[in-house]
């Protein structure tokens, strides 16, 4: 069988096991499908039919496609959480009607809200030096908003709005760290670089 038949007769394989990682973090089941499609693709293309049955080894391909796309997506979800913190408490204002749920009653707590107000000053002074679209997509992305969901609403790829945040978190965290900060402690306060770690 040619390699494009071998491809086209074994896509609904990549179908069903694509269906399996309907939960990858951040990524749209289209991506899913995708990254199996691709998968099956390249696999197609290698095969030997003298080293067995082209069912299993695609299968194994695309299972393995998959993975890495779970473990990549999941260590960036790992990332992206104290970034959200980062991007959430610079985007929530003294003022606001939706205060940070990690912050504690600032009332029953005179340092807490001293802490609380010079996190937010650092914060959004150096959110302030970012550009417009970038602060855009970090309010997106604090919000809980997916790559996928940001891209489309934005009118990029999902790609562009992965680099415009980890550029832009990257420069927030070098920033805060030539000031002497260290990122966020468990109460969402920023902590100094020389505190250790709560």
């Amino acid at each position: 069988m040619e390699r494009e038949s071998l491809f086209h007769a074994h896509l609904p394989l990549a179908e069903k096991i694509a269906g399996g990682y309907a939960n990858i973090p951040g990524v749209s089941m289209d991506d899913v499908r995708a990254v199996a499609q691709a998968a099956l693709h390249r696999a197609a293309q290698a095969f030997d039919p003298a080293r067995g049955a082209f069912e299993p080894y695609a299968a194994q391909a695309i299972r393995n496609a998959l993975n890495s796309l779970h473990q990549k997506e999941a260590r960036h979800a790992r990332q992206i959480g104290p970034e959200a913190d980062l991007a959430l408490s610079a985007f929530t204002t003294a003022g606001s009607t939706a205060p940070s749920q990690r912050l504690p009653d600032e009332f029953q707590d005179v340092l807490a809200q001293v802490r609380s107000q010079e996190s937010r000053r650092v914060l959004e002074a150096v959110l302030a030096t970012l550009p417009e679209r970038t602060r855009q997509i970090l309010g997106l992305v604090a919000a809980g908003r997916s790559y996928a969901e940001i891209g489309e609403s934005l009118g990029i790829s999902k790609q562009a709005a992965h680099k415009a945040a980890t550029s832009a978190m990257t420069q927030i965290r070098e920033q805060l760290a030539a000031q002497g900060f260290g990122g966020l402690d468990s109460q969402g306060f920023l902590r100094t670089a020389t505190r250790p770690p709560d």
